[in-house]
């Protein structure tokens, strides 16, 4: 039981320390992380359609060659091609998509928050209020879309970052008991 223990307490040091370079690392250079995920995305694309054409050209008949391979394949080297030439604007895109579905979900809960107003108690008055502010960051992200979604990978490393700095301390803390 024991040397379970401290292949748990060596872990938790382990993944504090990764939590507070990960964070750090967000923190600093989300602009950076958010072009790398849609270069790893372009990449994936890259593969698919070679893989795609590579299939294509092996077969040995002509008669078992499949336009839809071909298809695919060349499908998804221009998806790649165009995400590695305007990474931004795919970013944007996607932060854009994210937008519109927060603007329309908290408008969808404000109307059914209203809704509940006929019934007793006065939970509808926080609903709209927390409808309102959903809808409100939507729009915001909609006329800003990649600020926030540097601003959204920036917490995420704060979060990261002060998670690894408590694993570190409750780590530390078990070591000084013992």
């Amino acid at each position: 039981m024991e040397s379970f223990m401290n292949m748990v307490r060596s872990n938790m040091l382990v993944q504090g320390i990764v939590c507070i370079l990960m964070g750090a690392f967000l923190m600093f250079w989300p602009g950076v992380t958010v072009i790398t995920m849609i270069y790893l995305m372009g990449a994936f694309f890259a593969l698919t359609g070679i893989a795609s054409l590579v299939e294509y050209f092996r077969q040995k008949s002509s008669r078992s060659h499949s336009p839809a391979v071909l298809s695919t394949g060349v499908f998804f080297l221009i998806l790649a091609l165009i995400v590695f030439l305007f990474p931004e604007a795919i970013a944007s895109i996607s932060s854009i998509v994210l937008g519109i579905v927060l603007t329309l979900a908290g408008v969808v809960s404000a109307v059914r928050s209203i809704e509940l107003r006929s019934l007793s108690g006065s939970t509808w008055i926080v609903m709209l209020a927390i409808s309102a502010l959903v809808a409100i960051g939507g729009v915001v992200i909609i006329a800003n879309p990649f600020e926030t979604t540097s601003l959204f990978v920036f917490v995420i490393g704060l979060v990261m970052l002060v998670n690894g700095v408590a694993d570190v301390v409750i780590d530390w803390q078990f070591r000084k008991a013992n």
